[in-house]
């Protein structure tokens, strides 16, 4: 496994654990805004973050919020009254250019700007009004995973102080949405541990695949996307991602014996063993993943017990791990891009981060 990026799993329960519990005066002045509406945007990873906790944030705030990829915000978007919009700009290293004429757009259009980056002060931070800094510092390696949890528990926090202070929340409901969360973290460390036993025992098969498929439940999607593109950078072959339901729909005509897929399994999915035994006709190369005691081949289970609203921080372990462990069984130093000028070249982002 790449050093960088066990170094980063391993602290990952103690800095989300820090960030959590000195959080309060960070979102103090933004949760106080009177805000009906959230946007989050952002590319790659910070798209993820987005796309997987929206939902729980629409829950804990009690407002409407959406996560787009930067291309998708449009002036079209905001035809209606926007002073009330909060459009959060998300880049781990603070300076995606296309993350940043979004925000442009939202600030034109009357829009509240707040920013979440682990660089301080990012370049981004230029049109925010509320820049919301992950207090980590800058994640030195390829492929990024503390990074990831960190933005997903920031905006969670974003969400969880405006219910509080919109009274979406009481603060029964708030303290104990903190304890379960300490709760979660506090098992990190352990579930790292199980996957990490678990990929290496399965190393040399799993590099020998060339064109793997991962699939989840819609709760989940987010992180489905995120493994897919930790095992993409880091593995550098074609992987694809897809939510349960879509995965049915024409995906499984691709599969033959050469072809495995990779279950998120959180329990929501009732059809999960007759797709198994569906896909079985044509491929043993089958995983599930869940948060069992399973270590059964081609089952692997975390071994703890999370509450289900926060999964989320326990699911794409077993990815990430992969991304350090199959990566080096390949013989590719995953912390070293293929080009390591690229974003220069191209323009896409104003500093080499």
């Amino acid at each position: 496994m790449t050093d960088s990026i066990k170094k980063y799993l391993s602290e990952t329960p103690e800095t989300l654990t820090r960030l959590l519990n000195n959080s309060k005066d960070l979102f103090k002045e933004v949760s106080h805004q009177d805000i009906k509406r959230i946007i989050v945007t952002g590319s790659g990873t910070s798209y993820h973050s987005g796309a997987e906790m929206q939902q729980l944030m629409r829950e804990k705030s009690g407002i409407l919020v959406e996560a787009y990829y930067p291309f998708m915000i449009t002036r079209d978007l905001f035809k209606s009254d926007t002073s009330k919009t909060l459009l959060v700009g998300v880049s781990q290293g603070g300076s995606s250019l296309t993350t940043l004429d979004a925000m442009k757009i939202a600030k034109e259009k009357g829009c509240k700007i707040a920013t979440i980056s682990a660089d301080k002060p990012a370049y981004i931070d230029q049109v925010a009004d509320y820049p919301l800094t992950i207090d980590m510092g800058r994640e030195l390696a390829g492929p990024k995973t503390e990074g990831y949890y960190a933005t997903k528990l920031h905006l969670l926090l974003l969400a969880e102080y405006i219910g509080l202070v919109n009274g979406n929340l009481n603060v029964d409901q708030f303290n104990n949405d903190m304890n379960d969360l300490k709760l979660t973290f506090d098992q990190f460390g352990s579930a790292y541990e199980k996957a990490l036993k678990w990929v290496e025992d399965h190393k040399t098969k799993l590099a020998s695949y060339n064109n793997m498929r991962i699939v989840g439940p819609a709760s989940l999607y987010g992180d489905v996307l995120e493994s897919t593109l930790k095992l993409v950078e880091s593995c550098r072959e074609p992987v694809s991602g897809f939510e349960f339901n879509e995965f049915i729909h024409g995906i499984y005509n691709a599969m033959n014996e050469n072809t495995p897929v990779l279950f998120m399994d959180n329990g929501t999915e009732n059809r999960m063993s007759k797709m198994l035994q569906i896909l079985g006709k044509w491929t043993d190369s089958l995983y599930v993943f869940d948060l069992s005691d399973a270590n059964d081949g081609n089952h692997m289970g975390y071994g703890v017990k999370v509450p289900k609203q926060f999964e989320t921080f326990i699911f794409p372990l077993v990815f990430q791990v992969m991304a350090g462990v199959v990566s080096k069984e390949r013989g590719i130093d995953a912390d070293i891009p293929k080009d390591p000028n690229f974003h220069m070249e191209i323009g896409s982002k104003k500093y080499n981060h």
